[in-house]
């Protein structure tokens, strides 16, 4: 049976009892439980008791006075992690959840970045988060204490903005990423913000003091790419001076292999060793050692590379840890969030500073628009509102007019048609359910690809199916793309 000291911080009183009752009804947990129903309270209690094993936070709470606090749990959480540190309890010091109803993206990696076990959004799982309880308290012993939490008041200079259920869930996975030391592969369309999620996964490493270096790997010609990543040497070429290469500039730190995908295939089995050894060889140098973790970013679909003979299976399978980023029309509540934030990122010149912010239509277009070019697009249509906004507020003839006419590439196969037609045909004159069955899974499936211009394995996690078992389904429905 584990025996546990555990802290509830949380304003909510209800919510406190009721989680301690679910314990107390855990035979495999005897648990003294402490409450705090503000922060200061928090604060005092961690100070004053013995050490905690667990602890469970809410984001939002009171200050001592009553005042409502955003930052509340992440003082919490920060002032645990200072005492345990003093103490030096790295071997044995507690684990913490944060269970709370207010997220956001950079709540998230913060929260991670300080430690957490887990990450749970309200309303509550009582079942999960019991489970996650008893997974706590049987690591609270093997804790990795070599991350260094980073300043909760650290300013944020590539801020990832989203409160999304489908945005949070992918920023608890950049924060456990971000802790595991691993390689990673960065899956996502053009503007999505691939970058942005690589910085943040080295800001919350162990690596944050190290350097970040990003680097494309389709802006160099093929025949000299080799020399940029791995160095050269004196002499090796007519007027080349001896570089030390990419790699080396990374030592100690993160390196970003932007476009992957475009990486000839001379030069991926070299990339792959230097993944399996950590070990690089320069033009007319020695081999020698770099500690270096790489994140491989991409919009192409690797799989179907490895299918067409132009990516290696090693390779792809070498960095198949992969997280996938979501389109911005997948995240429609984010909008008018990311909307506001380039807003007050463009109206801060003098010229500017008259306009007060978006009205309701123009906030109501932004969202009824598709966003083939995804956060790029959105950054780039607010900043041509605030130049061309002439009043005190942006409306909508100060935004771009293919706001307002959908591309067709994006368009519903059944737009403008009844509900029940498709092409001219009527699903309900077919006399066979099987085939009305095979009719709707075709048209279903055909515009699910569209919408995902045609990427197998993003389509198959988006409707919830297997990658091959939707490869054997288009080849029985004889679905194929075809180009215009």
């Amino acid at each position: 049976m584990e025996y546990a000291r555990i802290l509830i911080a949380d304003d909510a009183k209800e919510t406190c009892k009721y989680i301690a009752l679910q314990l107390k009804m855990e035979p495999s947990i005897h648990a003294e439980v402490d409450f705090a129903y503000a922060r200061d309270e928090a604060i005092d209690l961690l100070t004053q008791n013995s050490p905690y094993d667990l602890i469970l936070v809410d984001l939002w709470m009171p200050d001592a006075q009553g005042v409502l606090d955003k930052e509340a749990g992440l003082k919490i959480l920060k002032h645990y992690k200072d005492l345990q540190a003093a103490a030096k309890r790295s071997s044995t010091c507690g684990q913490a959840i944060v269970i709370t109803a207010n997220s956001s993206s950079e709540t998230v990696l913060k929260a991670w970045g300080l430690g957490i076990h887990d990450y749970i959004r309200k309303p509550i799982d009582y079942t999960h988060l019991i489970e996650i309880i008893k997974s706590a308290l049987s690591q609270r012993l093997h804790q990795d204490s070599a991350i260094s939490p980073p300043s909760t008041d650290e300013r944020v200079d590539y801020e990832i903005i989203g409160k999304s259920h489908v945005m949070i869930e992918m920023m608890k996975k950049v924060g456990r990423i971000a802790r595991s030391g691993s390689d990673v592969l960065i899956y996502g369309e053009s503007g999505t913000g691939k970058e942005l999620v690589a910085r943040a996964i080295h800001k919350y490493s162990h690596r944050s003091n190290g350097p970040f270096i990003p680097y494309n790997c389709s802006a160099v010609p093929s025949e000299l790419i080799e020399a940029e990543l791995f160095g050269i040497g004196k002499r090796v070429a007519t007027a080349v001076d001896q570089r030390p290469g990419i790699f080396l500039q990374a030592h100690g730190g993160t390196l970003l292999l932007d476009e992957i995908g475009d990486l000839s295939l001379e030069m991926q089995p070299k990339l792959l060793r230097v993944l399996d050894y950590k070990e690089i060889q320069g033009v007319g140098l020695n081999v020698r050692r770099v500690d270096v973790r790489v994140i491989a970013a991409t919009n192409r679909d690797l799989q179907a590379a490895v299918e067409a003979g132009e990516f290696r299976r090693d390779l792809y399978y070498r960095l198949k840890f992969m997280i996938t980023l979501p389109l911005l029309r997948e995240r429609e509540e984010d909008i008018p969030l990311l909307a506001e934030h380039f807003f007050h990122k463009y109206a801060r010149t003098p010229e500017q500073k008259h306009i007060n912010g978006f009205d309701r239509a123009s906030l109501e277009a932004f969202q009824r628009y598709h966003w083939p070019g995804n956060v790029r697009e959105l950054e780039k249509a607010v900043e041509l509102a605030v130049v061309t906004c002439a009043d005190h507020q942006i409306t909508e003839k100060d935004l771009p007019p293919e706001l307002f006419s959908q591309s067709p590439s994006v368009k519903s196969p059944m737009a403008d048609s009844h509900p029940l037609e498709f092409k001219g045909e009527n699903l309900l004159n077919v006399e066979k359910i099987k085939e009305a069955t095979q009719r709707f899974e075709r048209i279903f499936l055909e515009y699910k690809l569209k919408q995902n211009n045609w990427n197998v394995q993003k389509t198959a996690q988006q409707i919830g199916m297997n990658r091959k078992s939707l490869h054997r389904k288009l080849k029985q429905l004889g679905l194929q793309r075809t180009l215009s």
